[in-house]
């Protein structure tokens, strides 16, 4: 009942838009994408405690923050360099890390380990999973391919809704 309830937020935010005036709004959308990534993820371990490293400053951290603390197995902690994502089951990398994002790449290889980006041209270039906007609406790019590669398997209802590369 808990998983229809989510998926039912995601497909009704992305069948009516997320239209969003400001950056805060923005935020808070990436946030609980972000939040509903995690649930529909399975990592090798099978824990289901995850911990979510937002890289950089980013407005992300508080929303995302503010969600996990209704929900007692999420953990949300700030990352300053590659190494610090060792750490965590997700990191997001908002579009100031761009840069550093075949750093990020290096350092986690081949571990089970999802990384978001602000910016969908990041996926596949180290990144699983990126942002983007399309008339005004939030939406992602998913490389099935590079999570499985990282031994994670992604539901295939969160397959369904992203755009697929």
């Amino acid at each position: 009942m808990k998983h229809n309830k989510l998926i039912i937020g995601i497909v009704v935010a992305l069948t009516f838009g997320l239209f969003y005036p400001s950056q805060a709004q923005e935020s808070k959308f990436k946030a609980l994408f972000i939040y509903k990534f995690a649930e529909y993820i399975e990592w090798p371990s099978g824990n289901k405690n995850v911990t979510v490293g937002v890289a950089g400053n980013s407005d992300v951290y508080q929303e995302l923050s503010n969600f996990a603390a209704t929900k007692g197995n999420m953990t949300v902690v700030n990352i300053n360099a590659p190494a610090d994502a060792n750490k965590c089951n997700i990191v997001f990398l908002p579009k100031s890390q761009d840069k550093q994002i075949s750093s990020y790449d290096s350092t986690i290889g081949g571990k089970s380990i999802l990384v978001v980006s602000d910016n969908s041209d990041m996926v596949g270039k180290g990144s699983d999973i990126g942002f983007y906007l399309e008339s005004g609406k939030l939406r992602f790019l998913i490389s099935e391919k590079s999570i499985k590669n990282k031994k994670m398997i992604p539901s295939s209802k969160l397959l369904a809704l992203g755009k697929s590369i």
